[in-house]
């Protein structure tokens, strides 16, 4: 009787489990994400063009102009000396909490890292 409770109670942690990762793979910022909108109402004004689709498309490798057809152009492009070209494709217009969207490139204009993520102020 034990080793039956004991078995069902492993499989509604394991289930449990998957459930919470692959909906952390679903959600563009994660679970986490998913919870502090829920608390911090989002108010995310995201560039012409973009979608979370053409968003998860984008590689590291990939060109500008490959981000371009994919997203379309972003709504401010930052460079910085030390992390390369930074651009943005979603901003908060009431300086809080947003999702944020943004495509770093190297100094060779191809893809270093995609950054998504709820940003908490």
């Amino acid at each position: 009787m034990r080793s039956n409770i004991a078995r069902k109670l492993t499989r509604g942690i394991v289930a449990l489990f998957l459930m919470g990762f692959s909906t952390h793979l679903l959600l563009l910022d994660g679970l986490d994400g998913f919870l502090w909108s829920l608390i911090f109402r989002p108010s995310t004004h995201f560039a012409p063009g973009y979608s979370w689709l053409a968003f998860r498309r984008v590689q590291p490798g990939m060109s500008r102009d490959e981000v371009v057809k994919l997203l379309g152009e972003p709504m401010k492009v930052h460079d910085t000396p030390t992390q390369g070209t930074l651009w943005l494709y979603s901003k908060s217009p009431t300086d809080s909490h947003y999702s944020r969207r943004m495509v770093v490139f190297s100094n060779s204009g191809v893809v270093m890292r995609v950054a998504h993520e709820y940003y908490v102020d």
